[in-house]
Parts: C-alpha cells; sequence; structure tokens
C-alpha cells in the first residue's frame, strides 16, 4: 500500500477541537470520518476529486466556480458536496460538526474510466445533492474495512472502491460514455478458468483486479459478468468457496478450528466464525461436532 496523499480537512482550532478523526487509504482513494467542534479550512486548490457529506451539524462552503462565479452553499445533515480537482474551495463551521470525505486520485479515477470505456474527456461536475445514500453506505463500509485492525479483505475492498469511482463517473460527471451493460455472462472457458484460479488461492487473499486480469476483462464488466454467470458477486463466491475448503478441513478433528480458518483465507477465528455461521447457521466447532469422523 503506497504512502497516504496528503489532504486533509485541516480544522481552524486548536487540535482539542477534533473530537474524532478516522482515515483511511485504499488504491487511489482516502477517506476520512470526522467529528470536531467549531472549525474552519483554509481556502486551498486541491489537487484530488473530492466528495463531502455532512452526516451531522451544518457546513457553510464557499467555492469558485469553473467558470469563475463564487459559490455559497449550507450542507446540512446528509448533504452531499462534490469539488473537482483544481477548484478553489473554503469552508466552515460555528458548532459540532460530522463530516465523510472522500478523496479520489486523478490518475485513479482516469484508470478506471478508461477500463470502462468512459470518454477519455470526462469532467467531475461540482454538485451539491440532498443526499447520496449510496456513496454515503459504501464510503462507510470502505473505511471500516481498513480500519478494521485485521488484514483487510483485498477483493472487497478493492470491489467497494472500484463501484464508488463508477457510481462517481456515472452520476456526477460530464462525458461521453460508452460503458456497456453485461448482456451475457463470462463464457464457460473464461469461468473455469477464474474459479480455478480462485480455488486454487483461497488462502492468499486475491484481489478483484488478479481475478479479473484471468478473464481478461476489467474489474467492472468483469463483476457484472460473473454476476450474470454465477448468481454471486466475486467477492460472495470466494466466501462460499472458503466455508466449503473450511467444512472439509474441519473432519480432521486433529486440525485447530484456527488452523482451519488460516488456511481457507479468513483474517482470523472470528471472522471465521462469523462468516462460517452466516452460510451455515451453526458454528465452526458445532459442524465438526456433527459432521467429523
Amino acid at each position: 500500500m503506497k504512502p497516504e496523499m496528503k489532504f486533509e480537512w485541516r480544522n481552524g482550532s486548536n487540535e482539542n477541537s477534533v473530537l474524532l478523526n478516522r482515515k483511511g487509504y485504499w488504491q487511489g482513494l482516502k477517506i476520512m470520518h470526522s467529528r470536531s467542534l467549531a472549525g474552519e479550512l483554509k481556502e486551498f486548490v486541491p489537487s484530488y476529486h473530492e466528495i463531502n457529506i455532512t452526516l451531522a451539524g451544518s457546513l457553510n462552503v464557499y467555492k469558485q466556480s469553473a467558470i469563475g462565479n463564487k459559490v455559497h452553499r449550507c450542507a446540512n445533515n446528509g448533504n452531499l458536496c462534490i469539488t473537482p480537482v483544481g477548484q478553489t474551495i473554503r469552508a466552515n463551521w460555528e458548532d459540532k460538526i460530522e463530516n465523510l470525505a472522500l478523496f479520489f486520485e486523478p490518475k485513479f479515477v482516469e484508470q478506471i474510466a478508461l477500463e470502462n470505456n468512459f470518454s477519455s474527456g470526462f469532467e467531475i461536475t461540482e454538485s451539491y445533492e440532498e443526499s447520496d445514500p449510496l456513496i454515503q453506505h459504501m464510503g462507510l463500509a470502505l473505511l471500516n474495512e481498513i480500519t478494521s485492525g485485521s488484514e483487510t479483505d483485498q477483493l472487497y475492498a478493492d470491489t467497494l472502491s472500484q463501484s464508488l469511482v463508477i457510481h462517481l463517473l456515472k452520476n456526477y460527471s460530464v462525458s461521453d460514455t460508452n460503458t456497456k451493460e453485461a448482456k451475457g455472462g463470462l463464457p464457460g472457458f473464461k469461468l473455469k478458468r477464474v474459479k480455478e484460479f480462485i480455488n486454487s488461492n483461497l488462502e492468499n487473499n486475491p484481489s478483484l483486479a488478479e481475478i479479473a486480469e484471468i478473464a481478461g476483462l476489467s474489474r467492472y464488466h468483469f463483476s457484472r459478468s460473473f454476476r450474470k454467470s454465477t448468481g454471486m458477486t466475486p467477492q460472495q463466491y470466494v466466501m462460499q468457496q472458503r466455508v466449503e475448503r473450511a467444512k472439509l478441513l474441519l473432519r480432521d478433528k486433529d486440525l485447530p478450528i484456527v488452523e482451519v480458518s488460516l488456511q481457507t483465507g479468513f483474517k482470523n477465528q472470528s471472522h471465521f466464525t462469523n462468516i462460517f455461521r452466516k452460510f451455515t447457521k451453526i458454528t465452526p466447532r458445532n459442524w465438526r461436532e456433527i459432521k467429523a469422523t
């Protein structure tokens, strides 16, 4: 994982005014969830695309638009504000505020746009929306995953970050998009190749990019085609196969359950137990008691 990008919602008060500051970085995307007392973001020109969601409180945003107009917006609970790269911005808040900010490296967005047949001349547009629950949900889910304190599920994190950028491009950009919906699933030989790769790498936490490369597709098109072929997302399929592998290993009474979790690619025994119960309705220990010979 590369070093964190140096961008912040900087508080104009002293450090004691920050009540919460969670940050996470994945590929070309940084996410920050913060709570603070009254403060300000001094005027600057960002080198990244930003999505800002006011989760609680009220935020005054001041911008200079692409055509030079001065813009002032007041963002309240759930309001979404998108600031494209290079647009002057400053902000202040006069009371407690809770904020979710997502920062996208332009090259990361361009790469995903290229992979998914968006026009090379696309532009992220400044936007003020009442809310976008999907961005809020995916942003917090990705932040929770990469700051959980245990090994990050690469496939899950890749899928979320990819989905966030695709959603941004589809709904908050101006371009001639040639992105096509997947009309059919993967050809049989590609699906077989992908399944073999997944089953050979269950313990290695394969990324979405690695699996999509086996199929010779972009991550976005691969995910849609795979779901059409199997009825599951790549992540769901990987989890299902890990559980099936675990069922076989659990038949060996001498193999510790923690070792079963490691051999099937789970972050830890607790994560393994939660996922196993989700698929089977019972714990790995109970499964062993019923099935072990």
